[in-house]
């Protein structure tokens, strides 16, 4: 690995869980086992939401008067909240991880397909402001489109302000990777899901 002087973080996967698959989908304490739902169903509605809502800003009711609507179901704010509380975690190696890419004296950023609801839960689990730039930080959300967006996506509105060539972003995608290597970026494949070793960042 060459030298870099900014590093740039994926969120989902890969410091904090993936917020909706496994509020919906975690096998029998997510929502969908919970209720009973067809999972398929719920993937569905997941993945639709998640398009919708992952390049606009909005609140976390109207995600869930969406996900309601489109599913045909009931479920209570209460519930909800409660569900989120007890399954939605970040990395327990979170804080190492930024420590130990802080400790390189590189800008530590986040490039991250995200809502603005699970964005902001994320920002404050993880103590986010300690060590992000908020110079660099390239969520979907803020700017309307995804990294995988034909043309300009994250990853190219992000090398307008970083040195693509100087710059490591860590995912968990491999055609995330493959994209960011494709246009200067060097890269880092890291799975919380999968259980990979933790990133070397020295």
């Amino acid at each position: 690995m060459g030298s870099y002087r900014t590093i740039l973080f994926d969120l989902g996967n890969v410091l904090f869980c993936d917020p909706w698959e496994t509020l919906l989908l975690t096998p029998g304490t997510g929502l969908a086992d919970v209720h009973g739902w067809d999972r398929r169903a719920v993937t569905n509605t997941g993945q639709k939401l998640w398009g919708k809502y992952s390049i606009i800003k909005s609140s976390e009711a109207e995600y869930w008067e969406d996900f309601k609507s489109l599913l045909g179901v009931q479920i209570s704010q209460s519930e909800i909240e409660n569900a989120s509380s007890r399954l939605l975690y970040p990395n327990p190696n979170a804080t190492g991880i930024l420590e130990s890419a802080a400790a390189t004296g590189a800008r530590i950023g986040i490039a991250s397909n995200n809502t603005s609801f699970w964005f902001s839960l994320q920002w404050e689990l993880l103590n986010l402001q300690r060590f992000i730039d908020p110079n660099l930080v390239f969520v979907s959300h803020e700017l309307g489109v995804e990294k995988s967006t034909p043309g300009e996506g994250i990853l190219e509105i992000a090398k307008n302000y970083t040195d693509a060539r100087e710059t490591l972003f860590v995912d968990d995608r491999q055609g995330n990777l493959d994209r960011a290597r494709s246009i200067g970026y060097q890269t880092l494949w890291y799975s919380l899901s999968d259980g990979s070793a933790l990133p070397d960042l020295s």
